[in-house]
């Protein structure tokens, strides 16, 4: 654990807020790694809580956070100066796709919060396939207000298409209907989002015979395996299994949070 100072905490818009704290681990995180946090002094909320790392600049992180409960709302109370608690980097990340894509394409398929991780991992594509790759961001959203994460992307050279389920910003409907447009073969899709969302995408990949990656959202306590509050139904002994041992629970925090789709039971999670 780590103290982290607070640089800016700026809102976004739409109760999403993006804050900036140097720490001196930020060096060693790694694309869908991420941090457990807690408000330093504070016992209230009593435990720490997970989030993605969005970006990572130096010995600089940034966290992407939307403000949903007490936790969530003390934090975006903070001012530069203060400081939080941080214990990180944890978990296993998105793997650098590099030659798995062959001329396929990276499609990161995100829903709410869960675009968090995609900007470090664009930022570290990039230098190995260009600024000009076709690699693609689709994103899910109830309507326009809560895109507003989106535009930044395009700083880093990652293009981006969106789903809004009212049709005020990009395609009308759910992100899955724009995935099934964009998927190709020889693509690759990672995802994070909503655990329906997970699922819809998995079932949509599997079927059509594309490899996805998908970052689980779950309640933790610890962080690093040992309450077992996160734990999560597997599929043991499946041919081509990627997890390496034949245990029917996995933990998100430790053995994840990024699983291969075929490897999670999704009828138990």
């Amino acid at each position: 654990m780590k103290e982290a100072i607070i640089i800016e905490n700026k809102p976004l818009g739409a109760d999403f807020f993006l804050i900036s704290l140097k720490w001196g681990a930020a060096r060693k995180v790694r694309p869908g790694q991420f941090v457990m946090l807690r408000v330093t002094g504070s016992m209230d909320p009593l435990l720490r809580r997970p989030f993605s790392v969005y970006n990572v600049e130096g010995d600089t992180i940034e966290l992407l956070y939307k403000v949903v409960g007490k936790g969530t709302t003390i934090l975006s109370s903070l001012n530069p100066g203060d400081g939080v608690d941080l214990l990180g980097p944890l978990g296993k990340g998105f793997p650098i796709p590099g030659g798995m894509l062959g001329n396929g394409r990276l499609l990161m398929v995100a829903g709410g919060v869960g675009i968090a991780p995609f900007y470090h991992l664009g930022r570290s594509i990039n230098p190995i396939r260009g600024l000009n790759c076709d690699n693609l961001l689709i994103y899910g959203a109830r309507t326009k207000r809560d895109t507003v994460v989106v535009k930044s992307f395009k700083n880093i050279g990652v293009k981006s298409k969106v789903a809004t389920e009212d049709g005020t910003r990009g395609t009308k409907g759910l992100v899955t209907d724009l995935l099934e447009r964009e998927m190709h073969c020889g693509d690759i899709v990672y995802a994070c989002g909503p655990s329906p969302m997970l699922k819809a995408v998995a079932k949509l990949a599997e079927a059509k015979g594309i490899r996805c990656l998908v970052s689980l959202e779950r309640a933790m306590a610890c962080g690093i395996g040992v309450c077992l509050g996160c734990a999560i139904k597997t599929v043991p002994h499946r041919p081509g299994r990627v997890i390496k041992d034949d245990r029917s629970y996995h933990m998100v925090c430790s053995d994840g949070p990024v699983f291969d789709s075929r490897d999670v039971d999704w009828d138990r999670l």
